[in-house]
């Protein structure tokens, strides 16, 4: 049995299968803490600005509640953000035209 289709459908099938490659074998397990995070991910907006307007006000990002972030605050139980990178990607990437990123910290 032969299978034809198009050498453009092909294409983008292969280039699809590419990319999620390069995206989970780039970061698995890999934790940046806020500094690299703000700098990679957040065009170098200080660490407070990266905690007010996406720790605050998206509470979803805590690991507490199932999100990538482990003490996005100093608290009685760590001191350190420990940032889970492949997970803080794709949430940067899905959000990044909600975030005001003009915005200045109060």
């Amino acid at each position: 049995m032969e299978i034809t289709m198009p050498d453009s459908v092909l294409d983008k099938k292969i280039d699809e299968a590419v990319q999620k490659r390069l995206e989970d074998t780039g970061l698995i397990g890999r934790t940046i803490d806020i500094n690299e995070f703000r700098k990679k991910y957040c065009g170098g907006k200080s660490a407070e600005w990266v905690r007010q307007m996406i720790f605050d006000r998206y509470p979803e990002v805590n690991f507490d509640k199932g999100g990538w972030v482990v003490n996005p605050r100093t608290s009685p139980q760590g001191r350190k953000a420990i940032i889970f990178e492949k997970q803080a990607a794709k949430w940067i990437e899905k959000h990044k035209f909600e975030l005001d990123w003009n915005e200045r910290i109060i």
